[in-house]
């Protein structure tokens, strides 16, 4: 059957009006059981199906939310992309996301194609911190998650992060704990995550009377490809007794070089955590974000904003969950 059914068609098959044919596929009581049912029965026949985007131009909504994202093969971004469409579903909503590889300007074609398509909202993981959102955006309601918005702006949205000092001083807590002593950190590059997780790095350093050694502090590279180097550089080269990686896909990095090194004594740290990771033969510290809750606060603040556009905005910090993974419990 074609593609182009209308309205129109379905009505004049019917013998009714193009209103009534409306109130009919919408199941209105206005029209009567069997007149409803015989309507329906007909549009099923002939292969119609409502125009979503002209009926979204008419009433100003099309029940569709956009995602920005770096990378949904990145694991924490797969998850999160599951909460937030989860949500999204619980609440009557769709989801379009768009991964940006943490390029600018596919950020902005993005965004461009999010509002072409009229989504109600969008949820963003910013990949950049010198965008200007307010004109690229619009009036449209914006929520950022896992970063910030442009400290110039930041005060015009909703931010939902994790409280990524407070984890990152955990991690480096317990490794201390543990009996390590120079701890050594491979960064993310992502301006977020990177400033605030340096910090609880050097604050859990200094509570432990440790000085910080910028030789044993890496970052890595967006996409990763020197993080093997880094990993032979601070446990072999310097030495450290212990590595902090920054997020899940630096920690993958760093475990793919250590059979190389052939190293033992040594402990591992990481902000994200994975399943696998009990498997493995070094003892690893994590922390393990509140992904379905980052999502849901995410979608739930964007919809209150989708409905109330003068909503004061707000930033939520969730607390992350630490997991230890002691050798003596892992390997009897």
């Amino acid at each position: 059957m074609s593609n182009h059914i209308t309205i129109k068609d379905v009505a004049k098959q019917a013998g009714v009006s193009e209103a009534t044919v409306s109130r009919a596929l919408n199941d209105s009581p206005q029209v009567k059981p069997d007149t409803r049912q015989k309507i329906q029965e007909i549009a099923r026949n002939l292969g119609y199906r409502p125009n979503g985007l002209a009926r979204s131009i008419r009433v100003q909504k099309s029940h569709t939310l956009g995602m920005i994202i770096p990378d949904i093969l990145n694991g924490f971004f797969t998850q999160l992309s599951r909460a937030i469409e989860d949500a999204a579903s619980q609440a009557g909503y769709d989801v379009l996301i768009v991964n940006t590889d943490e390029h600018l300007q596919k950020e902005a074609k993005a965004i461009n194609l999010m509002l072409e398509k009229q989504v109600d909202g969008l949820i963003i993981t910013s990949a950049g911190a010198s965008t200007d959102y307010p004109k690229m955006l619009g009036a449209t309601p914006a929520v950022f998650v896992d970063r910030m918005p442009p400290a110039a702006v930041v005060s015009q949205y909703d931010r939902v992060l994790v409280d990524n000092v407070q984890g990152t001083q955990d991690i480096i807590n317990c490794l201390i704990g543990r009996g390590a002593q120079r701890i050594g950190i491979i960064n993310s590059a992502v301006s977020t995550t990177a400033t605030e997780r340096l910090r609880g790095y050097h604050q859990a350093l200094a509570a432990a009377h440790l000085t910080p050694d910028p030789a044993i502090e890496a970052t890595a590279r967006t996409d990763g490809s020197n993080v093997p180097q880094m990993a032979r550089q601070l446990l072999v080269n310097q030495k450290c007794d212990a590595l902090f990686a920054a997020d899940n896909t630096i920690m993958t990095g760093v475990l793919r070089k250590l059979p190389d090194l052939d190293l033992t004594n040594f402990q591992l740290g990481a902000f994200d955590d994975n399943d696998w990771f009990d498997f493995l033969p070094q003892p690893i510290v994590t922390a393990k974000q509140p992904i379905a809750e980052l999502g849901k606060i995410s979608v739930e603040r964007l919809l209150a904003r989708v409905t109330d556009d003068q909503l004061p905005t707000q930033e939520f910090r969730l607390a992350a969950t630490i997991i230890p993974r002691p050798v003596d419990t892992r390997h009897p």
